[in-house]
């Protein structure tokens, strides 16, 4: 009774919500039906699927502006869930308190004409009414593409749990990969730097070689010209004393 009350509260909400001032009527609910019935096909499952089908609906019935496809969507899965509900009631759940009944829900024959003669992948579940121990075998359930990715989108609390482990996971592995690039940047960096001082101090070594060079070159030549005129001073003085003693002989004669 509680989830069933949780349910219809629910879809008022979101029919309020998504709404706003339009009313969805009973005739809006059943042609939701009949059309959705009639277009199994755009309802692969495929992302965005259901989506882009209820938005061909609401194009179709003229409500742009009205409603909304997750408006339609949901109206669509509550409808499908309440008739689930109503066909294989929970076993031990009475409907003494007055919460409807296959009998006398509106839309059960309808939604049971759109989906309940499908084939089913689940086999018949025997429940027991709330009076009697009686062994009831429940017709056959109906399991869509949809279906099958609703239950998909309805992830367990553990499974959310592990979901948001490997999010986790991931990002601790991002912060690694991006410490770890980093390091190789600060390395490079540091490599580099090392690179282009090794460079400078190459090129300094080289600028003091050349400046040794010239300047030994300067030495020699200045000592080959020092060297040149010492060696005319001493030819001129030999040359002087020579005349000197050619006079001297000179006199004697």
């Amino acid at each position: 009774m509680a989830a069933d009350i949780g349910s219809n509260l629910l879809e008022a909400v979101v029919e309020q919500d998504l709404t706003g001032p339009f009313r969805w009527t009973d005739e809006d609910t059943r042609a939701l039906i009949l059309w959705r019935a009639a277009n199994v096909s755009l309802f692969t499952g495929r992302r965005n699927a259901a989506i882009n089908g209820y938005e061909n609906f609401i194009s179709e019935k003229r409500l742009g502006g009205k409603v909304t496809p997750a408006f339609c969507k949901k109206k669509w899965e509550n409808l499908k869930q309440k008739f689930k509900d109503l066909k294989c009631p929970k076993t031990g759940v009475s409907t003494e308190g007055g919460e409807a009944t296959a009998a006398s829900w509106k839309w059960y024959t309808l939604m049971d004409e759109a989906i309940g003669g499908r084939p089913s992948v689940t086999p018949p579940v025997l429940i027991a009414s709330s009076t009697r121990d009686v062994a009831v075998a429940s017709p056959p359930s109906v399991v869509t593409p949809e279906q099958a990715s609703t239950s998909m989108a309805s992830t367990p609390k553990r499974r959310r749990v592990d979901v948001m482990e490997i999010f986790a996971d991931m990002e601790r592995k991002e912060e690694q990969l991006e410490a770890v690039l980093l390091d190789m940047q600060r390395e490079e960096k540091e490599r580099e730097e090392a690179r282009l001082r090794e460079a400078r101090e190459a090129a300094e070594r080289e600028e003091r070689r050349m400046q040794l060079m010239m300047e030994r070159e300067d030495r020699l030549i200045r000592e080959m010209r020092e060297s040149g005129e010492r060696r005319d001073r001493e030819a001129a003085a030999r040359e002087e004393r020579f005349l000197v003693v050619l006079e001297r002989l000179a006199n004697r004669l």
